[in-house]
């Protein structure tokens, strides 16, 4: 079984090398991710439950889609196949909203946040337990009340996503 592998990047987002992607956000390395907030035509938000096998974050909430950006791959691209991998949706029309930089809420993560509108049903695969749909207001009710178990990436962008965008 081929590993897959990241780009590791520098403070300005250059490729420096290369690294497994597993186990990467061990490392403290600066590397590449995208995330997907997929909407639905009335504006609620697919949220996906990560399942418990996974690295990081095991059975919380998190964005539609949020996955590493392969070795090569320009964000677009990487965005686009964590779109068909993860949601089982093919064709998406992405918009880019936001880059940002890393943090420690993102795991040293340089992030590209996609919006996309669909009201195909996502379908869980391999890091995901299930998809849940909520209103803006819900999601940001959950975030504050602390009930739900919400990865600290998804309510970085989420905050930002409703002071820009909505």
């Amino acid at each position: 079984m081929k590993r897959e592998m990241v780009d590791i990047v520098d403070e300005n987002d250059n490729v420096i090398g290369t690294a497994p992607r597993k186990g990467i956000h061990n490392t403290g390395k600066l590397h590449r991710a995208a995330h997907i907030f997929l909407l639905d035509s009335n504006g609620r938000m697919w949220l996906e439950k990560r399942a418990m096998h996974c690295d990081s974050y095991p059975g919380y909430y998190s964005s539609s889609v949020a996955g590493h950006i392969s070795s090569g791959e320009d964000y677009l691209t990487g965005a686009q196949r964590e779109a068909e991998e993860e949601l089982g949706i093919k064709g998406l029309e992405l918009r880019l909203l936001h880059r940002f930089p890393p943090s420690v809420e993102s795991m040293n993560e340089f992030i590209s946040l996609y919006s996309a509108t669909s009201d195909a049903t996502p379908i869980p695969s391999g890091d995901t337990e299930r998809f849940d749909l909520f209103a803006p207001d819900e999601i940001e009710r959950m975030i504050h009340e602390g009930n739900e178990k919400i990865s600290k990436a998804f309510i970085r962008l989420f905050e930002w996503y409703r002071s820009n965008v909505g």
